[in-house]
């Protein structure tokens, strides 16, 4: 599931570095395919961990994009990344991507961008939870 949501994250930052968008198919398109896959009894977290995932994404992402600090794709990407993950290793997703998102900033800012891309910094914050798996 991790490496789905990787691959799916990846595609986001390409259309989001380009044309500063994610497509919908993107977040729909993984959000099917975790639902599929629980329903086949192949997440290995379950729906439990899935919905939780998904209800503690609903409520960080929700906030952040009514106060325009989150575009609606990257919104609608961290709904389907909550429930691919569930609860934990997304509540550790959340500390990295922030982690990564902030020093992104400073190079934004640095080349007196006016709006920044938030796809990079959720694929670079799953980047840092690679290592995580291996620990397993």
């Amino acid at each position: 599931m991790f490496l789905l949501a990787l691959g799916a994250t990846c595609i986001a930052t390409v259309f989001d570095l380009r044309e500063r968008r994610i497509p919908n198919f993107i977040p729909a398109g993984l959000l099917l395919c975790t639902m599929l896959l629980t329903a086949a009894g192949k997440h290995p977290l379950g729906w439990e961990q899935a919905l939780l995932g998904l209800a503690v994404a609903i409520a960080f992402a929700l906030p952040a994009f009514a106060k325009g600090w989150l575009g609606g794709g990257d919104t609608k990407l961290l709904f389907a990344l909550g429930a691919t993950l569930g609860l934990v290793p997304f509540l550790a997703f959340l500390a990295t991507s922030s982690v990564a998102g902030g020093l992104l900033v400073f190079r934004s800012r640095a080349l007196e961008e006016t709006e920044m891309a938030y796809a990079p910094a959720m694929c670079l914050g799953l980047i840092a939870l690679l290592p995580l798996l291996w620990l397993r």
